[in-house]
């Protein structure tokens, strides 16, 4: 377990899962992280919510502040203070890749995939795989009956012995199918 190791800053009005890892140089701001997940160094969570068995790679942002460019200006100093509140939420068995920017208040649904240096600018569905600037689905990840086994299984409410044991039991194919 490492999030023993971050300074109190980087952990600010935090709830982490004990079975989680936390890397030096995260940064999480009334922010939540499940079982079982990684966030890498460099990665930024303002006021998000992260599931379990969830892998974020370095230099990834999620949530924070938006500024009123609607407004008639965009200084937070003159906008309205609530434009903070609204939660970005990363459902289970998410992955995220490095550099990725995930705009505050958005939801990315269970097993979805977000490409390295994507720019999401709106809801993500589970099991897609996501990428580009701005972000756009590519595919799904599995057929829709195998969707619906995973889902079945709720492997993320489980350690991992007994999680990998629920997903052995579904036969997967096009494991090295090209996207």
């Amino acid at each position: 377990m490492h999030v023993l190791r971050q300074p109190l800053y980087a952990l600010r009005r935090c709830n982490v899962a004990l079975s989680s890892w936390i890397a030096a140089g995260a940064v999480l701001v009334n922010s939540s992280v499940g079982p079982y997940s990684y966030v890498a160094g460099g990665v930024y969570l303002v006021g998000t919510c992260v599931g379990s068995y969830c892998s974020i790679a370095s230099g990834s942002k999620i949530g924070g502040m938006e500024h009123s460019w609607w407004w008639g200006s965009t200084s937070c100093r003159l906008s309205d203070p609530h434009i903070a509140s609204n939660q970005t939420v990363i459902e289970d068995d998410v992955w995220i890749g490095s550099n990725a920017v995930i705009r505050q208040g958005l939801h990315i649904g269970r097993g979805a995939v977000i490409g390295a240096g994507s720019v999401v600018l709106k809801d993500v569905s589970p099991y897609s795989i996501v990428a580009g600037v701005p972000a756009k689905e590519i595919r799904k990840r599995f057929s829709e009956d195998i969707i619906q086994k995973i889902a079945g299984t709720k492997f993320w409410e489980h350690p991992p012995n007994e999680a990998r044991k629920l997903l052995s039991a579904i036969t997967f194919s096009g494991k090295n199918q090209a996207i």
